[in-house]
């Protein structure tokens, strides 16, 4: 074998050996997380009462307006076809209200309530108009009840919102003031990113990005802050929000989640400032860019520095997200959470729910999910379906709890 062939080969056989390497490392990662993931199941506050809460994301959030925008959208070379949010996913119609609200008062638990679903909302969306106006150079928001005005069968969604909480089958609390990282996404409007702008002209913020732009890759995680200078825009975001939330409902939340699951000590400690007790979550926590993205882990029930509870995810319906993660599958993690004696956490999402986009889609996963109920009222008939801020009271009351490490 000549040089050339011989520094070929040991090219080859290096490359190899790094392909070989980077994979055995996020095998161990994941390995890790799995493991780390099954310890923290089983540590934290425990309880003899079959306690259901059902924590679902997105509402009040826009993300694609319509058939007609998707179909445009992608005839333009947009590219959503790999997120089944952005095929699927809409603000809720006043149809999907009344079905939803429908399927959680047929079943009641143990004393008699019925089924409540945590509705976990933002406040705001993008004012795209004076965005456009001010050549991107600033960003401007309207309250989510002035952009239902725009869709055409939405008229009655937040006097359904307020009848759903009336009868006790929804009680809203804080996702942010939008879902999205907005000092990000005029970032990319300034640049004129050909996908963004093309998005942006039909009143869509969740494109994908080209991750050598930016490694978030994507505009709605809007805490994943990468200086000081979005960080301070967040924290006053989240201030806002909090106040824009008490003006619409009549009541402070006392529970948020951050979007796309990726907030710092940072947003917890503004979110104590701003009245939140209990911050909902999955058992494992990532810091946003600044932090480097470090993962993070807690257990049910655990506290921070500011006094509030983390209240940790352990069973999905997600069947719109992946088949698997349907009836079945939610039923057995439950059951598991009730052997372990903790409560169940249902962690789902509004694309689940709403059918402006695809009517069987909706109508198919209302169906698993009210069997869901049922089946879980009929395995415990005590069970008790709570909200995530009555459960964080329950724990938070609780002076005696004992925590299995």
């Amino acid at each position: 074998m000549d040089y050339c062939g011989r520094k070929s080969c040991e090219s080859n056989q290096r490359n190899k050996t790094k392909r070989v390497m980077k994979s055995f490392k996020y095998y161990m990662l994941a390995a890790c997380v799995r493991a780390m993931t099954y310890l923290y199941k089983r540590r934290g506050w425990t309880t003899n009462r079959h306690i259901v809460v059902i924590e679902s994301d997105d509402w009040g959030s826009i993300r694609m307006p319509s058939l007609e925008v998707r179909n445009e959208l992608i005839s333009r070379g947009v590219s959503i076809a790999s997120c089944i949010y952005d095929k699927i996913d809409t603000l809720a119609a006043n149809t999907d209200l009344e079905l939803l609200m429908e399927v959680l008062d047929s079943v009641k638990d143990g004393c008699g309530n019925p089924a409540k679903m945590t509705l976990d909302c933002v406040v705001a969306n993008p004012d795209f108009e004076r965005i456009k106006a001010n050549g991107f150079v600033k960003y401007e928001y309207e309250l989510f009840t002035e952009t239902l005005k725009r869709y055409p069968h939405h008229d009655r969604v937040f006097e359904l919102w307020k009848e759903g909480i009336r009868h006790n089958v929804f009680k809203p609390q804080f996702h942010g003031r939008e879902h999205l990282n907005a000092y990000l996404w005029l970032m990319l409007l300034q640049d004129k990113q050909p996908e963004v702008m093309k998005a942006f002209d039909k009143g869509v913020i969740s494109m994908d990005i080209d991750k050598r732009i930016d490694a978030r890759g994507h505009v709605l995680a809007a805490y994943n802050v990468k200086n000081e200078k979005e960080r301070n825009f967040v924290v006053q975001s989240i201030r806002e929000g909090g106040d824009l939330f008490e003006q619409l409902f009549g009541y402070r939340s006392k529970s948020m989640i951050a979007p796309c699951y990726i907030w710092d000590d940072c947003i917890e400690e503004v979110a104590a400032q701003v009245g939140i007790q209990y911050l909902q979550g999955g058992i494992v926590q990532t810091q946003s860019v600044l932090e480097k993205s470090s993962l993070k882990y807690h257990f049910m029930g655990e506290q921070n520095k500011c006094g509030q509870y983390y209240l940790t995810r352990n069973c999905f319906f997600e069947p719109t997200q992946d088949i698997s993660l349907g009836f079945d599958r939610c039923l057995h993690d439950l059951t598991c959470c009730f052997e372990l004696n903790k409560p169940a956490i249902i962690s789902t999402h509004r694309l689940n729910f709403v059918g402006e986009l695809e009517v069987k889609n909706r109508d198919k996963n209302l169906f698993e999910f009210k069997r869901l109920l049922q089946a879980i009222v009929q395995k415990y008939p005590d069970v008790e379906f709570m909200s995530s801020d009555e459960l964080g009271d329950v724990i938070s009351m609780d002076h005696n709890t004992k925590f299995q490490i």
